[in-house]
């Protein structure tokens, strides 16, 4: 359940650029700093500095460090400061891979070992506090994850002003919420257990630092200076190297030159990212809807020759599965705990998932544009000139009349087709199920043509210890 919906706020989150995150789980997006260096949310504009200031602190203790070891002053000074053990507090924000409570922290070995390729590379003249942006570029064990986590470690107190404001302008409290447990000013994550932080939209990325750290090969061919640098024997035989070998290399060969570490953060700093779009985590609520219908082992074959199914009964079959799919293994339940904002898109692109396997098993053709508005219709199913029209609407959907009376049937002139299918998702509106079901018996009796339909039941059911 996205956050917005738990505390049923509407698309608030949305139309303010806050990220809407999901209570039980972690949603695949990363605090990325070159986002972070952009930022024009006021709690985040000194957030970039902050992160270089903290970094300048470690390379002047290692400036001054004469020997790479806990017994220098300066250096065991430097390894205290890189310390970002567990940090339960930044859970909260529920970003990175985890699905769990846990973060990814950094473990005392791992913390030496970054400080002490750290204290190399500062000695050899490099002093620009932006190379701890590149950690898992010459670092192993260091993915977006971790990154993430030491940058949100970071930055926690701008994150936490930031949620606090958000809060207050909600009015979320534990006076207008007393179901909900309040800790200092911040709400409990009923499932996580622990503090919600909030972050806007602007500073997020779904992939980590630059491009993806976790294909260091996509990050070497994108750098123009690691390109150049790299002879042609060392092209030959990188692809043979293990992951290790490659930063070793990178390390050692490259890193260590302040030239060339110039030139190579001049060519990172030029990558332009792309806003976050929160359709992508749409994308990524999808994919877990879609694990779920895969763990059924549905047979996509038809009941017909291929060669005998027409597009109407190829289209029946398709919206049989997910209607099967919703009454009978708590499909439902799916569609229920889905953002109210979200959920036609969501069913409309899981449809056209089961629809697409079911077409590929059985040699048709099927076209999805799912679209809120007047645009094109949501789904056609053809074999040649054969075509199906498919419109979909949720119960809940003000539009849902008008998409049987009049968009449908302008859908099907447009495409010359009499074979149209209604389907009306029943989220628990019985009056519009009514409606609908007595206008089709209407012209029925009248005899029109009208569009057939399907009505899926997606009410919340109680569980059998209530019913009882």
């Amino acid at each position: 359940m996205f956050l917005s919906d738990y505390l049923e706020i509407g698309s608030y989150f949305e139309d303010n650029g806050i990220f809407d995150p999901i209570i039980e789980t972690d949603s695949k997006f990363f605090i990325n700093i070159q986002r972070l260096k952009k930022a024009e949310t006021p709690e985040f504009q000194e957030s970039y500095e902050s992160i270089n200031t903290f970094f300048r602190k470690i390379i002047k203790l290692l400036n001054r460090a004469t020997q790479n070891n806990i017994n220098d002053i300066c250096y065991r000074q430097a390894l205290n400061l890189f310390h970002f053990p567990e940090n339960k507090d930044i859970n909260g924000i529920g970003l990175g891979f985890s699905e769990g409570n846990n973060g990814s922290a950094f473990g005392p070995k791992l913390s030496e070992r970054v400080i002490n390729t750290a204290y190399d590379i500062v000695k050899a003249g490099v002093d620009d506090p932006e190379f701890f942006q590149l950690l898992p570029l010459f670092q192993d064990d260091i993915g977006p994850d971790r990154l993430s986590d030491m940058i949100a470690t970071i930055i926690l107190p701008d994150i936490q002003r930031y949620t606090r404001r958000v809060f207050e302008g909600l009015g979320i409290n534990s006076e207008n919420y007393p179901d909900e447990v309040f800790c200092d000013g911040y709400m409990m994550n009923p499932e996580k257990k622990c503090a919600v932080l909030l972050v806007p939209i602007e500073i997020l990325h779904k992939l980590p630092v630059a491009k993806s750290w976790e294909d260091i090969d996509h990050v070497v061919s994108e750098n123009n200076t690691i390109r150049a640098l790299m002879n042609q024997k060392v092209a030959e035989e990188w692809i043979k190297w293990a992951s290790s070998y490659r930063k070793n290399y990178l390390r050692e060969e490259m890193f260590k030159k302040p030239d060339v570490w110039k030139q190579m953060l001049e060519d990172y700093c030029k990558v332009e990212l792309k806003k976050y779009n929160p359709e992508e985590q749409i994308d990524y609520y999808l994919e877990r809807i879609w694990k779920r219908i895969q763990e059924l082992d549905i047979s996509w074959e038809s009941s017909a020759k291929k060669e005998a199914i027409n597009s109407t009964k190829a289209a029946w079959e398709i919206l049989g599965i997910f209607k099967e799919w919703i009454e009978n293994h708590k499909g439902w339940y799916v569609i229920q705990e889905a953002s109210s904002k979200n959920r036609e898109k969501i069913v409309q692109r899981v449809i056209h998932l089961s629809g697409l396997s079911y077409i590929r098993t059985n040699d048709l053709d099927m076209n999805c544009e799912p679209d809120e508005g007047r645009g094109p219709v949501d789904f056609k199913v053809s074999r040649g000139q054969d075509i199906t029209i498919i419109e979909v609407k949720l119960s809940t959907n003000s539009e849902y009349r008008n998409g049987y009376e009049n968009q449908i049937e302008e859908y099907g002139k447009a495409e010359n087709t009499n074979n149209m299918i209604y389907v009306l998702i029943d989220l628990g509106n019985s009056g519009r199920v009514k409606t609908i079901e007595k206008l089709y018996a209407e012209n029925l009796k009248k005899g029109k043509k009208t569009p057939e339909i399907m009505i899926m039941d997606a009410k919340e059911r109680l569980s059998a210890s209530i019913t009882k």
